[in-house]
């Protein structure tokens, strides 16, 4: 693709600590220009960020020109130190220019999920294949076969900030879904597997066309618009068309899965779940989207400026701060010998 990296190593913003010098390439959004309270002038804030996370920068001094120098999603290289502001670190600017599109590359800069995207699209082809209903099998493959949505959907966030808010990230949560609800289905003879588990593949299509991530992630023009769920329905609607014979109370149920997936009103639902499988679906997501926010907030206070701390910050979307307190495992030679010696070897009570 043309794309070579410099020949030193640049700084990564998980690396950053209060009272080193900086010297690097960072994606930058969120520029804003503020009043100084006791002089004239403005000075700059903005957000540097690459894949390993993001901080917080301020441009006291020529304010109004850099800020007329990059945009938002521009990548930029910068000099001047981190400090701190309200105990958390920041990057006090002293030069910045925008770097031209050779001296870098791009994925630096962006955050990957960590799982191995091809191998997890392989297994909802794999799925498509084990269900019984050839209507929704051939949905599946429709969808799944199709270059172009298959890309989008390997690439697409989850999410802007709360949950795998990365690239990739829509394809883990997708997959964790359908294992959540696999178990579910086993564990519930009412439900119907083969449209549960559909309904897990497709219930977030829309977010391949919600979100933009060539820069910073965010909503594109459509998803502030109509919404993820709202286009997944529209998507759905197209592809179901274009099956002959395709029943059409499966289409409604189906379709009602994606449309009540957020399960409540205030939450972005349409509408709330009426069916078994609805229901399901719902309860999997949300439980695959909080688990995911608590861990992603526990690791990066365990990493930042809250490591070796009992708490995290105070997160003003859950409402609350996370403990960071692990479990210690007891020693084998100790307290666990002991436990064995009670229960017998195999663990059993």
């Amino acid at each position: 693709m043309g794309e070579h990296r410099a020949t030193h190593r640049r700084p990564r913003v998980a690396e950053l600590r209060v009272g080193q010098p900086v010297r690097g390439v960072f994606m930058a959004k969120d520029r804003q220009l503020a009043d100084f309270s006791s002089k004239p002038g403005r000075y700059l804030t903005f957000t540097l960020f690459d894949s390993t996370g993001e901080i917080r920068a301020v441009a006291w001094d020529d304010g109004e020109t850099i800020y007329g120098s990059f945009e938002d999603g521009d990548i930029v290289s910068v000099e001047g130190s981190v400090t701190s502001f309200r105990r958390l670190p920041q990057i006090t600017i002293e030069t910045l220019r925008k770097c031209r599109r050779e001296e870098y590359v791009l994925s630096d800069f962006l955050p990957h999920t960590t799982k191995d995207v091809h191998a997890l699209m392989a297994g909802f082809r794999q799925l498509a294949g084990s269900l019984s209903h050839p209507h929704l099998r051939r949905l599946l493959l429709d969808f799944l076969d199709d270059p172009k949505f298959a890309a989008a959907f390997i690439d697409a966030p989850a999410a802007k900030t709360i949950h795998h808010a990365v690239i990739g990230g829509l394809v883990e949560h997708t997959a964790n879904v359908v294992s959540i609800c696999e178990s579910v289905a086993g564990l519930y003879p009412d439900i119907d597997r083969d449209l549960l588990l559909a309904g897990a593949v497709l219930h977030d299509i829309g977010k391949t066309v919600e979100y933009t991530y060539t820069g910073p992630i965010d909503f594109s023009d459509e998803g502030k618009l109509v919404g993820h769920i709202v286009i997944g329905d529209h998507m759905l609607g197209e592809r179901i068309g274009r099956i002959v014979g395709f029943p059409p109370e499966l289409a409604l149920r189906l379709r009602h899965m994606i449309l009540s997936h957020h399960g409540e009103l205030e939450w972005g639902s349409p509408k709330r779940p009426k069916t078994v499988e609805a229901c399901a679906l719902h309860y999997a997501d949300n439980l695959d989207a909080s688990v995911a926010q608590f861990s992603q907030i526990a690791r990066s206070a365990r990493s930042g400026s809250s490591a070796g701390a009992k708490w995290s910050q105070y997160d003003t979307r859950l409402g609350r701060q996370v403990y960071l307190v692990r479990t210690a495992m007891p020693a084998e030679s100790g307290e666990h010998a002991a436990l064995l010696e009670d229960h017998g070897e195999d663990g059993a009570l």
